[in-house]
């Protein structure tokens, strides 16, 4: 029986959670050392890997380097761990939930809770980020109805970067994410643009809500601090969302929305995410397009009536049992 995801069963689910902090690094091209880390198994060639789906992530800079060791032609779990990219960004994860039975704009594909993993910054990018915006609140650059880490909900705070929320069925063995987003890396471009503003007609003078960083030290957080942030987040994310779902959850066969199909299902009118999020990144980690949907789905008579209107619905699909 498909039980729909609630406040109680969200609870259990995060009390089952690893506690305290859960660190994550994250370098260029880590996505796929930790995809092959699910692959492999105990170990597979590297032929059988070429001639696979997943035979474009041995073209990574990351997985060059293990596979440079490899003389035997036979790639194991241990290899991978050798590659330690030096560009590297820190990371806190935790968990939170997200209550989508009640509004209409909670973007969620069938009523009921969702599970969010926060990818919050490091204590270190956050000391840099106060002493040089001077932001006069938490989460100036993230909105507050939005799934990011609240000051005391935990004893450690961190500014959150970016988010992914789940919908999961133990019944059926699926997982669906429903989104991974992140308000800083949009919020922060508007800031630049306003300090750049400032700095060519006001001079070091910044109007800019909630700052009181002079435009120099804002340019520099976004131009300097920021910006391999900028660059990684999506990729981080996503890998990280992927590889929490199969690690701590178990789930063999993940879901994630396709730009289209997603937009109708949860009813993004305007302001829609961007089509590289649900397009350019799912290809990049090898999932593949299909019509076969989420079956726990369907237990939810508002899902099945939006659903029976598509036209050609389509999902992207990450199937570890293949």
């Amino acid at each position: 029986m498909v039980m729909k995801m609630d406040k109680q069963i969200l609870k259990e689910i995060i009390e089952c959670l690893p506690k305290g902090r859960t660190l994550f690094r994250y370098f260029r091209d880590r996505y796929a050392l930790l995809l092959l880390q699910h692959v492999i198994g105990k170990g597979i060639s590297i032929a059988q890997l070429k001639a696979s789906r997943f035979a474009r992530l041995l073209e990574k800079s990351s997985v060059k380097e293990v596979l440079a060791f490899c003389g035997t032609g036979f790639l194991v779990p241990q290899s991978l761990d050798l590659a330690w990219g030096d560009d590297g960004r820190d990371f806190l994860l935790t968990l939170a939930e997200w209550d989508g039975r009640k509004s209409r704009w909670a973007q969620t594909s069938r009523k009921g809770m969702n599970l969010v993993l926060q990818m919050n910054f490091s204590s270190a990018h956050d000391r840099v980020y106060r002493n040089l915006v001077q932001p006069e609140w938490d989460t100036l650059l993230n909105y507050d109805e939005h799934p990011v880490m609240k000051r005391g909900t935990r004893r450690l705070f961190r500014e959150t970067l970016a988010w992914a929320r789940i919908d999961l069925d133990f019944t059926t063995g699926e997982a669906l994410i429903e989104e991974i987003q992140s308000d800083w890396i949009r919020q922060a471009t508007k800031m630049l643009h306003r300090a750049q503003d400032d700095m060519r007609n006001q001079g070091n003078k910044l109007y800019w809500h909630g700052v009181e960083g002079d435009p120099a030290s804002v340019i520099k957080y976004v131009d300097k601090v920021l910006q391999p942030y900028e660059t990684m987040w999506a990729e981080a994310m996503l890998a990280v969302t992927i590889d929490f779902i199969r690690s701590e959850l178990g789930f063999k066969k993940i879901f994630y929305h396709t730009h289209e199909t997603g937009c109708q299902l949860k009813r993004i009118d305007s302001a829609k995410p961007p089509r590289s999020l649900y397009d350019k990144l799912p290809r990049q980690f090898c999932f593949v397009k299909t019509e076969e949907a989420p079956e726990f789905l369907f237990s939810d008579k508002q899902f099945s009536r939006i659903y029976r209107r598509l036209k050609q619905p389509q999902w992207q699909l990450m199937d570890f049992s293949l």
